[in-house]
């Protein structure tokens, strides 16, 4: 007797006289003795290390060139991390309490220095720049302003210690607020770190 047969035989009086769901009840019954097979092994794919390598530095630079987009389109800082607009449409810098909640892109700023409009990027939900790819930023301004000084520099794509990473973010906030350091400096900067990524990017 084939599975059609045997899903006929169980069914009850009541159910033959109602054929189609007779049917949809006898095949639910016939589909639950069946084995449930084993789910497939899942093994997450590995990237290719050059792939891998190539779109870290693609992140890293599409977070300097939207941080410089903000400060073209925004305003640049000096002195603190943010400003913001004062009575009689003046501006004057935020305090230390007011730039932990202009961190958010929620809050409205005049203008940001360039670690702040790094730090706004990261915490931004509707943006993709994550915390990492900020991160790997302030490692190539950091050999970008080495190269900007006629220092030697590292390459492309390095990835520093954390308590590095934010002596490095002590020395770019001081050149940031620096007397002699013009907006044309920041994104002149800004400029070369883009460059770093491109270059590292094609090894």
């Amino acid at each position: 007797m084939g599975w059609s047969g045997r899903m006929l035989s169980t069914m009850t009086t009541s159910e033959r006289a109602r054929p189609a769901e007779a049917l949809r009840a006898a095949w639910s019954r016939f589909r639950a003795t069946l084995p449930v097979p084993p789910a497939p092994p899942y093994v997450v794919p590995q990237d290719d290390p050059g792939v891998a390598w190539s779109r870290r530095l693609d992140r890293v630079r599409a977070a300097l060139e939207q941080a410089r987009t903000d400060l073209v389109e925004h305003g640049w800082a000096q002195r603190a991390w943010f400003s913001v607009g004062a009575d009689g449409g003046t501006v004057r810098l935020a305090t230390s309490a007011e730039a932990f909640a202009l961190v958010r892109p929620t809050g409205t700023v005049a203008g940001a220095c360039l670690v702040g409009a790094m730090l706004r990027r990261a915490e931004d939900p509707d943006r993709a720049t994550t915390h990492d790819d900020v991160w790997g930023a302030v490692d190539e301004l950091y050999e970008a302003l080495h190269e900007r000084m006629g220092h030697g520099s590292l390459p492309p794509g390095r990835v520093d210690a954390h308590h590095r990473r934010q002596a490095k973010l002590r020395v770019l906030t001081a050149w940031n607020d620096a007397p002699t350091t013009t907006r044309a400096d920041v994104l002149d900067l800004l400029d070369r770190a883009v460059s770093r990524t491109v270059v590292g990017a094609c090894r």
